[in-house]
């Protein structure tokens, strides 16, 4: 999470700086309003059923606004679930002013619901939808040792969740799966550091990517 939240924090560095009005799409408990301009007038749009109620805009709809209504359109954790993406990025691009940007990022290496309908992108798969905007940067967030460190994680996590709580079982193991998870995270960083500096494959399996990409002038480009 914290290679995620640090690649957002420095896209939106770069592509927010002077956005006025910003769509939150699938907003959820809206955690990155503070990495947005203050200035920004932010929009938070997610579905019916969500159970936050932090949304400005409950819609099953996708984006019901008119066109060039936002300088920037960002979607974290939620493209995946759009079903038919190709129409997502055109309806991003009509609502975005010309020059705005948009940014997705989407899981890799994660579980998935069998009964959901989701979508996984390789990184030129991701960029490919923007194809025809302007300046496309991809950025990998984290790669086999964080998608290792965070899958492990989940496993002790949910072992440590099956515990019984009769007779405070839980609580007295706690410390041992506190132990269990400091060492994953400390192997896991390591691990990263190494992978990140020695690295030379063309084979990759980030846990996550992000993707950012400026909208030519209506008229020009898809």
């Amino acid at each position: 999470m914290r290679r995620l939240v640090d690649d957002l924090a420095a896209a939106l560095a770069r592509i927010a700086d002077g956005a006025e009005d910003v769509l939150d799409l699938f907003c959820g408990t809206r955690p990155y309003d503070d990495l947005l301009p203050p200035s920004a007038r932010i929009t938070g749009l997610d579905i019916p059923g969500n159970p936050y109620g932090v949304a400005d805009v409950v819609s099953e709809e996708f984006l019901p606004f008119p066109d060039q209504s936002f300088d920037l359109v960002m979607c974290v954790e939620g493209f995946h679930y759009v079903v038919d993406p190709h129409a997502g990025v055109a309806e991003i691009g009509r609502v975005l002013r010309d020059s705005g940007h948009a940014l997705i990022s989407v899981p890799l290496v994660w579980e998935y619901d069998r009964t959901v309908l989701e979508h996984r992108y390789t990184g030129p798969s991701l960029e490919r939808l923007f194809a025809g905007w302007d300046d496309v940067r991809l950025v990998e967030n984290g790669g086999r040792a964080v998608a290792w460190a965070t899958l492990t994680g989940q496993l002790v996590s949910m072992a440590e969740y099956h515990v019984p709580e009769r007779a405070r079982l839980r609580r007295a193991l706690h410390p041992a799966f506190a132990g269990l998870y400091l060492t994953v995270n400390g192997f896991g960083f390591v691990l990263d550091r190494a992978e990140r500096r020695f690295a030379r494959s063309s084979l990759t399996l980030p846990m996550n990517l992000l993707v950012t990409a400026k909208r030519p002038p209506h008229g020009a480009g898809s």
